[in-house]
């Protein structure tokens, strides 16, 4: 009878040191799991590297891997040396609408009421407006060296193209009418003109403004309204379609790629939540509910969306892609999560989230950095 019970004594002991076994195993395998995402984590992170406060809302931020340049409405632009520290600064005549990086990184334009050229170091070469009260809506450095820029008339709705040379010497120069409510423009980095209308009809114009084509983008039984369009770097190709239903349905939007002379080159679908449309880098990109990253020729590259969020902005450097989400809410405060995918793979190899009360755009530079404007200010994240 004793050595039963010496017998169940010791297994129950055994039994014991077995569970307590089986806990330190659970616990050790719990703290390597929380090392291992603690790790993940750490290496997929984006951290803020730099923070500059401003005077005024920042409208542009442009740059290399090296360094970079941020505009601020006022009319304030200095530069960000490698990424860190606020250096040398100029203010310009009016408030800024837009700042352009020259390929070579030797030139910056800058828009408002006049189209300002500096070079690297923020001083200014030249300054140029029209003699009718206008602002500058859109400009570039063009593929053949020459500076392009769009005025829009403040009395009405037309427009002025010119044509400058570094030296700022006028070039030529052409008008667009106003084609009303609705009407809109984008320059490809040829110097064409692509001249949406709210009817669904685009002209293509030459640099000297010369009219390439004029042609429709079809609405089957005039079902379709709100017409979105943009143009890729080359000018050989143009992405265009409606934003909404009319009968507010909820019917996939038909999305065309045209080339400059109207042709049709590919057809897609577009989710009825995803009106948006804008160039990223050489990729059309639809903004919405989801985004996808189309190629010139509409094959989708990438496809990503996050529960209640909306995108609401996309760049592009070497072989990442930079997606902006805003949380959909009725707070003061909203959410906001920038995730850095890669395009080959379409796989998330960065993220950073914040709550902010004010808007906040992105702006990936090449390299390793991005860069959110804020409403006072920007950070620069980097892994």
């Amino acid at each position: 009878m004793k050595k039963n019970t010496r017998s169940h004594t010791l297994q129950q002991i055994l039994s014991g040191h077995r569970r307590l076994l089986a806990a330190i195993v659970i616990v050790l395998l719990l703290a390597g799991a929380s090392v291992l995402w603690a790790l993940r984590a750490r290496k997929t992170s984006l951290t803020i590297v730099a923070d500059f406060k401003t005077a005024d809302y920042p409208v542009a931020i442009v740059g290399t891997a090296e360094s970079g340049y941020v505009a601020t409405a006022g009319g304030q632009i200095f530069s960000v040396s490698a990424w860190e520290t606020q250096g040398q600064s100029t203010e310009l005549h009016d408030p800024t609408t837009l700042l352009v990086l020259s390929t070579s990184g030797k030139y910056l334009l800058a828009g408002g009421q006049h189209l300002t050229l500096l070079d690297s170091t923020l001083h200014q070469k030249w300054s140029r407006k029209t003699t009718t009260p206008s602002v500058v809506e859109q400009a570039l450095f063009t593929t053949n060296g020459e500076v392009a820029v769009v005025y829009s008339f403040l009395g009405n709705q037309s427009r002025q193209v010119v044509t400058y040379n570094l030296a700022g010497t006028y070039l030529n120069g052409y008008t667009v009418p106003d084609f009303g409510r609705g009407a809109q423009v984008s320059l490809a980095g040829t110097g064409m003109l692509v001249v949406s209308l709210s009817n669904g009809t685009i002209y293509t114009v030459s640099p000297q403004g010369t009219v390439i084509a004029k042609f429709t983008v079809p609405n089957a039984d005039q079902k379709l309204a709100g017409l979105v369009a943009a143009v890729d770097p080359t000018g050989t190709r143009i992405l265009a379609g409606y934003s909404f239903n009319v009968s507010g349905g909820s019917e996939p939007l038909p999305r065309y790629v045209f080339d400059e002379t109207g042709k049709v080159i590919a057809q897609v679908t577009a989710d009825a939540d995803n009106p948006g449309i804008q160039t990223a880098g050489n990729c059309f990109v639809l903004l919405g509910r989801t985004v996808d990253l189309l190629d010139k020729d509409g094959k989708r590259l990438l496809s990503a969306s996050k529960l209640n969020f909306n995108a609401i902005d996309a760049s592009i450097s070497g072989e990442d892609c930079a997606l902006l989400f805003q949380e959909q809410t009725s707070s003061q405060t909203a959410v906001y999560f920038l995730g850095v995918y890669d395009l080959q793979t379409g796989a998330l190899k960065r993220q950073w989230s914040t709550a902010e009360s004010s808007e906040i755009r992105v702006f990936q530079m090449p390299g390793m950095h991005s860069v959110l404007a804020l409403g006072t200010g920007i950070f620069v994240l980097a892994p």
